[in-house]
């Protein structure tokens, strides 16, 4: 997809020095920046609700609290089969 942006003149220049200062195009560039605007946004979206208390606080885990899964295994019919004999 091809698009065209007018840019100011200082604004071109600053986002072409910082493409060569990456070793990037300025269209990689431009779009590095759309993503870190986007992740930006996301994160002070998601600061505003948890300030206003429309959500929890994220909670940190300890070390001893993070345990990897472990798979159990049960005898008998699988789920689905089970749910499948139930809905006839």
């Amino acid at each position: 997809m091809s698009v065209t942006i007018d840019l100011p003149d200082a604004v071109y220049e600053r986002l072409e020095k910082q493409a060569q200062a990456r070793g990037t195009t300025i269209a990689e560039a431009i779009a590095q920046a759309l993503e870190e605007a986007e992740a930006n946004r996301r994160v002070a979206f998601f600061e505003r609700m948890r300030a206003e208390g429309r959500i929890l606080p994220k909670k940190q885990l300890t070390d001893e609290q993070r345990q990897p899964f472990k798979r159990i295994d049960v005898q008998g019919k699988p789920v689905s089969e089970c749910l499948i004999e139930e809905r006839r």
